[in-house]
């Protein structure tokens, strides 16, 4: 092979090696851009649901916050207007009023300021849940005799009332949580279901349940899923003439939690509804 012959590889053989290299890297520099290029795709999707889960998150609170309005607009300016209205007209007529006049006003002054403070209480003990602040203080609880406190306070319907717990019964709870967790239920059965009254406590196994069952309409299938979201009503004749927040379930829902329990709903057949709401079991005695 003659000079000329052997410098022309030589000169061939260092343009390929520079190829090869050039190539090399092209390639490196493709799968550092590719990595990189990944890298960004994963992190702005995880950007984008964050994005997703705030932005969920505002909608909640936005809708919540109009729910809060309609409340204020109706179920508190209502009450606010009439105590107002009848204390003004008292004042300035005092002296025409006869005495029972004056009494059946502030019987309804007294009415309305009852129902603010219950809507107050309602509105507060929500934030509690919400912000995890509520007191829960547990003790192992009979839950005969907690059921026999609650109906104390709907003795005037005894009749329409029809009680199956068995005495030997204990549960660990908040004395005062289950007391109002129970007096709701019973509440928002004799206001939206229909008499004979069911509570029935039975353990099953791994909780102690408590439950009201009513004889009404039931809950509207498309509704239920809301049942114990905040400020839920549903679109009725009876919950149109029936005045409430929308907060009780949710409380009941936020309390049963914070006692490490549950509430829950199902349908009756062939009608009415049953509220619950389960409990762990005493703690055991070493």
């Amino acid at each position: 092979m003659t000079q000329i012959e052997n410098d022309n590889a030589g000169r061939l053989e260092k343009r390929l090696a520079r190829e090869r290299h050039a190539r090399a890297e092209a390639e490196a520099i493709a799968e550092r851009v590719t990595g990189e290029l990944y890298s960004t795709v994963q992190e702005l999707r995880q950007v984008n649901e964050q994005l997703d889960l705030a932005n969920r998150d505002l909608q909640a609170a936005n809708q919540t916050m109009k729910d809060f309005v309609a409340i204020a607009s109706h179920d508190l300016r209502g009450p606010v207007s009439a105590i107002l209205g009848f204390a003004s007209t008292m004042l300035q007529q005092w002296d025409s009023f006869e005495d029972t006049e004056k009494k059946d006003y502030l019987t309804i002054i007294e009415r309305r300021g009852r129902y603010l403070t219950r809507m107050l209480d309602s509105l507060l003990t929500v934030s509690r849940i919400e912000s995890g602040a509520i007191e829960v203080h547990r003790e192992t609880i009979d839950v005969s005799a907690a059921i026999e406190e609650v109906l104390e306070e709907f003795v005037d319907r005894a009749d329409q009332l029809e009680i199956r717990a068995p005495d030997s019964l204990k549960c660990l709870a908040d004395r005062d949580h289950l007391h109002r967790i129970l007096v709701n239920y019973i509440s928002n059965a004799f206001k939206y279901g229909a008499p004979p009254i069911e509570i029935v406590a039975s353990d099953n196994g791994q909780w102690i349940e408590l439950a009201v069952r009513d004889r009404g309409n039931g809950i509207p299938q498309e509704f239920a899923p809301r049942l114990f979201h905040k400020f839920a009503r549903a679109d009725s004749d009876l919950t149109r003439t029936e005045k409430g927040s929308g907060l009780g379930l949710s409380i009941v829902s936020g309390l049963a939690q914070a006692n490490n329990g549950e509430a829950w709903y199902e349908s009756n057949r062939p009608t009415g509804s049953t509220f619950g709401v389960r409990l762990p079991k005493e703690e055991a005695t070493l």
